[in-house]
């Protein structure tokens, strides 16, 4: 995923608050130049929007990303896993969007993304989307919809809203709370048993050095997923740490 995404991972996703937070101060510093960053994350089990791109297996993320002192900025990630025949690419992604910073710290976040799948039994192989995305936030709550022409199947209509939130109770330490809800609209992909679908996850953050080390419960409905033959509930316990550079 992007590295927007990952900043207090989730899922997803969706663009975390500190995420928001630290790009409204990258905005409001008249003498900064266009930043280049990256990120290195590993996990047990790479989630996506409730599924696991990972069949419960072990995975690693490399982002990269760009920021212009105007506010535009650009992505890339990909994503593998270590899947039972070996380590594989699983997705991969960009995203490029502007952002404004708006009265009361708040920054409004508008975007376009790229996403594609492969080896993965979550979908099927070989399929991906495209969505347009608006967003706005601040430093404890954020709030995104995105809609898509082309979920996973040409001609699948959906819309995605997303609801982060983040505590900091004490130095370094972070609270996580996500929410999705997606729409299927107009005719039902073959692979859509429910025009609805829903995804969550609950989370504490801990950042030591550099290194940010997370510990998530996620889910998402409705049904179970089936993992080669095999139904497997859609709630799991993630661990997750991520290396900035």
């Amino acid at each position: 995923m992007p590295v927007r995404a990952w900043l207090g991972k989730r899922s997803a996703a969706a663009c975390a608050p500190e995420a928001l937070a630290a790009l409204a101060a990258l905005l409001v510093m008249p003498s900064a130049r266009a930043q280049w960053s990256g990120q290195l994350s590993v996990t047990n089990d790479e989630r996506w929007r409730g599924r696991s791109l990972s069949d419960g297996l072990p995975a690693a993320t490399l982002s990269l990303g760009y920021d212009h002192r105007s506010g535009a900025y650009a992505d890339a990630s990909a994503t593998v896993a270590a899947l039972p025949h070996g380590v594989d690419l699983v997705a991969a992604g960009v995203d490029a969007g502007y952002a404004w910073r708006l009265s009361g710290g708040r920054v409004l976040d508008l975007g376009v993304t790229r996403r594609e799948f492969r080896n993965t039994s979550a979908m099927a192989s070989g399929t991906g989307y495209t969505e347009l995305y608006a967003g706005i936030g601040g430093r404890s709550l954020s709030a995104r919809l995105l809609y898509s022409p082309d979920y996973l199947q040409r001609g699948a209509t959906t819309f995605y809203a997303t609801l982060d939130g983040v505590v900091r109770p004490a130095p370094g330490w972070r609270l996580l709370a996500h929410a999705g809800a997606m729409r299927f609209v107009g005719t039902l992909p073959r692979y859509v048993m429910d025009r609805a679908q829903f995804d969550y996850s609950l989370g504490v953050a801990r950042r030591i050095g550099r290194i940010d080390a997370q510990l998530a419960w996620t889910g998402g409905g409705p049904g179970t997923d089936v993992y080669r033959g095999r139904a497997r509930s859609r709630q799991a316990v993630t661990l997750a740490a991520s290396l900035a550079f």
